[in-house]
C-alpha cells in the first residue's frame, strides 16, 4: 500500500555508528545517545561499509537525529523499515518504541506520542545480527549456516517517518482476474466516512472507473466490480493500472492510498501452470540480493541492470531466493512483466552442518519456532500480495525433508499459505528428490539437482542421466504436479578456461547448463527451469568457495561469462506461453 498524500521523511543518509561487541549498549543508556567517530550510510549493509566490519556478527548501534515541523502535531507517525536487523530495538528521545525480529520484511512502529514537533528527534536504532539455531534462517557462527550466502546485518533497505492523518487507511487489499473482475477489502480506522475509489490507467491519463461508499462505519469496507475494458497483464503485455482510495470525511480528504495492480489469473492445474488461461513455461533465475559494498541493499541503478540482462537474454521469471526481496525489486518485476515464485527466509540448505537429526526434527516440532515461521509469513504476504508479478509462493528452500517431522512442519505452513492468500499455489524447492516426504504438500514440485557439481563431480553426463531418472520416478509418482528445475548450474571463474571442460572453468559451466537445460526442455511434464544462479554472490568462507558462490552466469558486479551466451541461445528456444 503506497501514498501520494501522506508526507515521508526520508532517513537515508549519514548515521552515528557504533559497535558493541560486548554487549554494554543497553546497560550504559546508549538508547539516549551514544559517542562515536564512526559513521555508516543507511541504507546498505554494514559489512563492506569498513573492511573492520566485514567479519563483524553481532550487535551495532545507530543515532540519527530529524527536524519534525510543529505542523504535523497533529497526525499519526510511524517509523518504517522495509527491511533491517537480524533483530532490531528501536528508541525516540530515549523512549523504547518497539523490537521486530527478521531483516527482510518490512516493519513499522507508531511514534506520534514519541516525537517532539518543531524540534530536533533523536533516533536510536541497535541491530543484533547474531547467529543462532532459531533465526529464520538458522546459523550456528558467521561461516557456520545453514544457508549458503554471507549473513549481512544492519539497516539494509530505506527507512523513513509516514505522517497520516488520524482517519487513515491501514490496510487494502486487493482481488483481480483477467476478465475485468475487482475486489478489494480496505480496514479504515475511522469513525464515519465516505470512501472514493478511482482506477486509472498506469500513466494516469485516463480514469476508468469511478465509485465512491457513501457513510461507511465500519472499520471493514469490502467492494466488488467488474471493469470493462481493462487488458489482461501478462509478461508479453505487463498492463498496469493505479488504484486509488480516498477517505473523506465531511467532504474533507483526510487520506489516499493506492496499489499498481494487474488484471490476472493464475490456476494450477492438469500438470500445468495457467497464466490467463494459457500454459505457461518459467524460464529465469534464482537470485540473490547482493552487490558490493551494500551487501544486501540494491540500489536502484543495479536493479534497472538486473533486470534488462535478464530481458535480453530471454528469462520471463524469478525465484526470491531465499527471502522476500524489497519493494523497488518487485516494482520492476510488476512493470516489466517478470513472473515471481515469493520465498520466505526458511532456507536449510546445509542445516545438517549445525544440527544433527533428533535436533533437526526438535526445531520442526517446535509450536514456537512454527508461529515464529508464520509471523514472518504473514509480514511478507501482507507487503506483497496485491503484485500482478507474485504468482506462487515457495514455502520454503532445501528443508530436511526426509525426516518426518520436517514434512509435517511444510504441510503446516503450506496450509498456512493458503489460509492466508487463497488465490496463489504453493511449491518449495526440495533436495532431497526421491527421498522427499512432503512433496505432495504443495501445488507444484520444485526440484534442484547438483548431479555433475556436488556428485559426478567432472562427470556431466553421468549427472544428467541420474538427474532425469530420479526426475521421471518423482513424475510417476505425482503424475498431475506440474515439476520446475529451480536450481542447476555450476561454480565458473571468470577468465579460467578448459580444453576439454573442466570443474570451476567457464566452458564447463557452459556445458553442464545446455546439458541440463536441452535434456530438461524435451519433457512435457516440466514447467519451467531457473538456473543458478543469475550473478555471482557472497557466501560464507569455506573450502568450497573462493570467497563467492560463482554459479552465476555474471560476475557479481554483472559482467557476463560464456554460458550467458548459451543461456540467450537456449532460453529463446523456449515460448513463454505454451501451445
Amino acid at each position: 500500500m503506497r501514498s501520494w498524500y501522506r508526507q515521508r521523511i526520508s532517513l537515508e543518509g549519514f548515521w552515528k555508528f557504533r559497535l558493541d561487541e560486548r554487549d554494554l549498549g543497553e546497560k550504559e543508556n546508549w538508547y539516549g545517545g551514544f559517542e562515536s567517530d564512526d559513521v555508516i550510510y543507511v541504507p546498505a549493509s554494514w559489512n563492506e561499509q569498513n573492511p573492520d566490519w566485514d567479519q563483524f556478527s553481532s550487535i551495532a548501534w545507530y543515532e540519527k537525529k530529524v527536524f519534525i515541523n510543529e505542523e504535523h502535531n497533529n497526525k499519526e507517525a510511524w517509523i518504517i523499515f522495509d527491511g533491517a536487523g537480524y533483530f532490531t530495538k528501536v528508541w525516540i528521545n530515549g523512549s523504547y518504541i518497539g523490537s521486530h525480529e527478521g531483516s527482510f520484511t518490512k516493519f513499522k512502529f507508531s511514534i506520534k506520542d514519541k516525537l517532539t514537533f518543531g524540534d530536533f528527534n533523536n533516533i536510536i536504532v541497535r541491530i543484533d545480527n547474531k547467529p543462532d539455531v532459531h533465526n529464520l534462517p538458522p546459523a550456528k557462527e558467521l561461516n557456520v549456516t545453514a544457508f549458503d550466502f554471507f549473513n549481512y546485518g544492519g539497516i539494509h533497505r530505506p527507512v523513513y517517518i509516514e505522517l497520516a492523518d488520524e482517519c487513515h487507511v491501514e490496510d487494502l487489499t486487493i482481488h483481480t482476474k483477467a476478465n475485468g473482475k475487482l475486489r478489494l477489502k480496505a480496514e479504515v480506522n475511522c469513525n464515519e466516512y465516505d470512501l472514493k475509489i478511482r482506477l486509472m490507467d498506469k500513466e494516469m491519463n485516463n480514469l476508468i472507473l469511478e465509485d465512491e461508499i457513501k457513510g461507511a462505519k465500519s472499520r471493514i469496507v469490502e467492494y466488488e466490480r467488474s471493469v470493462n475494458n481493462v487488458k489482461p497483464w501478462d509478461p508479453e503485455s505487463p498492463n498496469l493500472y493505479i488504484l486509488i482510495l480516498d477517505v473523506y470525511v465531511n467532504h474533507k480528504l483526510r487520506d489516499s492510498v493506492y496499489e499498481r495492480i494487474g488484471f490476472r489469473d493464475v490456476e494450477i492445474r492438469n500438470g500445468r501452470i495457467y497464466l490467463n488461461n494459457r500454459p505457461i513455461f518459467l524460464k529465469g533465475f534464482g537470485r540473490h540480493e547482493d552487490f558490493p559494498v551494500l551487501g544486501k541493499y540494491m540500489y536502484g541503478a543495479v536493479l534497472i541492470r538486473d533486470f534488462y540482462l535478464m530481458k535480453k537474454i530471454g528469462a520471463n521469471s524469478f525465484r526470491t531466493s531465499h527471502y522476500p526481496y524489497s519493494d523497488e525489486h518487485l516494482d520492476l518485476a510488476d512493470e516489466l512483466g517478470f513472473l515471481v515464485i515469493l520465498e520466505p527466509p526458511l532456507c536449510y540448505s546445509n542445516i545438517n552442518r549445525i544440527l544433527n537429526k533428533e535436533e533437526i526434527a526438535k526445531l520442526f516440532s517446535d509450536e514456537r519456532y512454527l508461529e515464529k515461521a508464520k509471523s514472518v509469513i504473514n509480514e511478507m504476504i501482507k507487503q506483497h500480495k496485491n503484485r500482478p508479478s507474485v504468482i506462487m509462493y515457495s514455502v520454503t528452500n532445501e528443508p530436511p525433508s526426509d525426516i518426518p517431522e520436517v514434512a509435517e512442519f511444510i504441510r503446516k505452513i503450506a496450509e498456512y499459505f493458503k489460509v492466508l492468500d487463497p488465490t496463489r499455489g504453493t511449491t518449495f524447492a526440495s533436495h532431497r528428490s526421491i527421498n522427499d516426504l512432503a512433496l505432495g504438500c504443495v501445488d507444484v514440485i520444485s526440484l534442484n539437482y547438483y548431479h555433475g557439481w556436488y556428485t559426478e563431480w567432472g562427470e556431466i553426463s553421468k549427472g544428467v542421466s541420474i538427474m532425469l531418472r530420479e526426475i521421471e520416478e518423482i513424475h510417476k509418482r505425482f503424475p498431475d504436479k506440474p515439476i520446475m528445475i529451480t536450481e542447476f548450474g555450476a561454480d565458473a571463474i571468470l577468465g579460467l578456461h578448459s580444453d576439454p571442460p573442466q570443474m570451476w572453468s567457464e566452458e564447463y559451466q557452459e556445458e553442464m547448463i545446455r546439458s541440463y537445460v536441452e535434456t530438461l526442455m524435451r519433457r512435457d511434464y516440466i514447467v519451467g527451469l531457473h538456473i543458478w544462479n543469475f550473478a555471482d554472490f557472497r557466501s560464507t568462507q569455506s573450502p568450497m568457495r573462493s570467497i563467492l558462490n560463482r554459479k552465476g552466469i555474471f560476475t557479481r558486479d554483472r559482467q557476463p561469462k560464456l554460458s550467458a551466451k548459451t543461456v540467450k541461445e537456449l532460453y529463446s528456444k523456449i515460448k513463454t506461453f505454451l501451445s
